[in-house]
C-alpha cells in the first residue's frame, strides 16, 4: 500500500513539476490577476482560476482531502511566475534561457529544483516575487548561478516585516555603510539571521548579497546596474581595496 502512495506521489509532483516547468518558458495564465492578493478559497471555488494549468494540476492532486499546503504552492508559484512574465527581463535574455531549459536536461533540473523547493519552502508570499526577481537577475547575468542560490538561502531565513529597515540604511551619508542608527522598531532581528546585515554596536552595514537582496530582489532593478545606481559604495569599496593592496 505505501509502494502505490509513494508511485501516486511521485507521478503527482512529475505533473505538478512539469506544468511550471511550461508556464515558465511560456506565459499560459491570466498574468493581468493579482494571484498574492487572491484568497486560498478561491483557487479551489473559482472557476476562472480553477482553468488554470497549474491550479487545475494542484487540485486534481488533492482532489480526495484539500490541503492548504498546495493550495498555497499554487498561489506562490503563480505570483513567482507572473512576476518573472512582467518584462523585467529582456526579450533576447529571456530566448537565451527558454532555449536553454529546452534542450540541456541537466540545466532544467536544476533551475526546477531550486523554484520548487524554494516556493514550497517560503511562508511569505512577497518572497516569491522577490525569489522571481533574484532569477531573473541572474539570467541578466548580474550574478552567477552559486550566487543565486546563495541569495534564495538568504530569501528564505529573510523576514519581509524587517526590509523597511534597508530604505531606512539606503539614506545614510554613505548609503547603507556605517551609520548610527536607533533601530526603536526593532527590525535587526528580522534581517541579521539572512545574512543580509551585519551589525557592530550600534553601526549598521548591508552585505553583498544584502545590496543585491534589496536592488535586485526586492526593488526589482534586474535590468539596472547595482554599480551606477550606488557609485558612492562601489568607489569607496574601490578605494579601500586599493588602500589594502598597498600595504601588503
Amino acid at each position: 500500500m505505501a509502494d502505490i502512495k509513494t508511485e501516486e506521489s511521485y507521478a503527482e509532483h512529475k505533473d505538478t513539476n512539469k506544468e511550471v516547468g511550461m508556464s515558465l518558458i511560456s506565459n499560459n495564465f491570466d498574468n493581468a490577476l493579482d494571484y498574492a492578493e487572491i484568497g486560498l478559497d478561491a483557487f479551489v471555488s473559482d472557476d476562472i482560476l480553477k482553468e488554470i494549468p497549474i491550479v487545475k494540476t494542484v487540485v486534481g492532486v488533492v482532489k480526495s482531502g484539500l490541503k492548504v499546503k498546495e493550495i498555497f504552492f499554487a498561489k506562490k508559484i503563480l505570483t513567482f511566475l507572473k512576476e518573472f512574465h512582467s518584462g523585467k527581463l529582456s526579450e533576447d535574455k529571456f530566448d537565451k534561457f527558454r532555449e536553454e531549459f529546452a534542450a540541456n536536461d541537466k540545466y532544467r533540473a536544476k533551475v526546477m529544483e531550486q523554484i520548487m523547493i524554494f516556493n514550497d519552502t517560503f511562508l511569505q508570499i512577497e518572497k516569491s516575487k522577490v525569489f522571481a526577481n533574484l532569477f531573473a537577475a541572474h539570467l541578466n547575468e548580474a550574478y552567477g548561478w552559486d550566487d543565486f542560490v546563495n541569495l534564495s538561502y538568504c530569501l528564505n531565513q529573510l523576514n519581509m516585516y524587517g526590509v523597511s529597515l534597508f530604505d531606512d540604511m539606503a539614506e545614510f551619508k554613505t548609503p547603507f555603510y556605517g551609520g548610527i542608527y536607533d533601530d526603536a522598531k526593532h527590525r535587526y532581528p528580522l534581517l541579521t539571521n539572512s545574512g543580509t546585515i551585519s551589525i557592530w554596536g550600534n553601526h549598521l552595514d548591508i552585505t553583498p548579497y544584502g545590496l543585491y537582496m534589496y536592488h535586485y530582489g526586492i526593488k526589482g532593478k534586474v535590468d539596472e546596474d547595482i554599480s551606477e545606481a550606488y557609485p558612492s559604495i562601489f568607489k569607496e569599496k574601490a578605494t579601500n581595496e586599493a588602500k589594502s593592496s598597498e600595504q601588503q
